[in-house]
């Protein structure tokens, strides 16, 4: 039987986008010293501390379900600790005045999912302590964050993806060495991995005008072209002759992944997707799956990230 993908969590982090892709002038950080970490609270204007532990537990439990296997988990802890390593000596280098001294804020757009632990309890409910051991069992785990040439990762990562992921240079048009396609064969095997996203033609050429500034002319026929890689990610999007950021417009759509066709039935365009995310990095379920035959959180990151080292921290 197909797992089933859960939409709780995937609606939290499919379409979110890892920032700071860029590497920048970092200082490394003493490891004697036991980092804290400061999370802007936007609507009550002040900054909540927690230690790195208790930070990285809130970020796995709003990333990745807590009912997924071990070494999954354990991966995704590095990930979200080799994020918040990377935020640290960001901010140490140019700080963000918006953030107050805080490394993040609770603008999951911007920065990496994170749950306080009233948010996660009111997601998991009776099962929330057994989620909270869980995910703080694979946090003590995996005490590392993940490097490149000495550096922490862009740790990018996604729910599923179409079968195989995609390279930085293909989305994000940044050439990043560790970031290149990789098999996850498991993700088509999802029950839910293919949506549809029917969006009325009135509907289009108003989405067109209001957030793109194109207006639709002519018969709907003419109005959309797209193109493809040999991995049927959508490298292109142009709308009556004017090109449109390919995220954008799957996030403007609520297409859940650039992998996607579309056709035109009756009087709506109707978009077909496989996988939820951005596609690059490791899947979520393709991590899971990985685990679930035996894989190391070693193995699983290894798959994902090319050419990456494991630092305790």
């Amino acid at each position: 039987m197909r797992p089933d993908l859960q939409c709780a969590i995937v609606l939290t982090i499919c379409m979110a986008l890892i920032p700071c892709l860029a590497f920048t002038g970092v200082k490394a950080r003493d490891n004697n010293t036991e980092m804290t970490v400061g999370v802007y609270i936007t609507a009550e204007d002040r900054v909540e501390e927690y230690s790195l532990e208790d930070y990285t537990t809130g970020a796995v439990l709003a990333q990745m379900p807590a009912a997924f296997s071990e070494e999954a988990l354990k991966a995704q802890a590095v990930l979200a600790r080799t994020y918040i390593y990377r935020r640290a000596m960001t901010e140490e280098d140019s700080p963000t005045k918006s953030l107050h001294g805080a490394l993040i804020s609770d603008d999951e757009h911007t920065y990496q999912s994170f749950f306080t632990p009233e948010e996660a309890r009111e997601l998991y409910g009776d099962d929330y302590e057994k989620a909270r051991r869980r995910v703080q069992k694979a946090v003590r785990d995996a005490p590392w964050i993940l490097t490149y040439n000495g550096e922490p990762i862009t740790p990018a990562y996604h729910s599923a993806s179409s079968g195989i992921t995609e390279s930085a240079l293909c989305a994000w048009g940044q050439d990043i060495p560790y970031l290149q396609p990789a098999e996850s064969r498991s993700d088509t095997e999802l029950k839910g991995i293919e949506s549809r996203t029917s969006i009325p033609i009135e509907d289009m050429r108003s989405i067109s005008h209001d957030s793109f500034g194109i207006t639709l002319t002519g018969v709907p026929d003419n109005w959309l072209t797209t193109e493809q890689n040999e991995r049927d990610y959508v490298t292109s999007v142009t709308m009556c002759g004017t090109k449109v950021n390919v995220q954008e417009f799957i996030n403007t759509l609520g297409i859940s992944s650039p992998c996607f066709t579309y056709e035109i039935k009756g009087d709506a365009f109707v978009f077909t997707a496989m996988g939820y995310g951005h596609m690059v990095g490791m899947s979520l379920y393709g991590a899971n799956s990985m685990a679930e035959n035996g894989s190391s959180c070693k193995e699983i990151l290894d798959h994902y990230f090319k050419d990456c080292t494991l630092q305790e921290k």
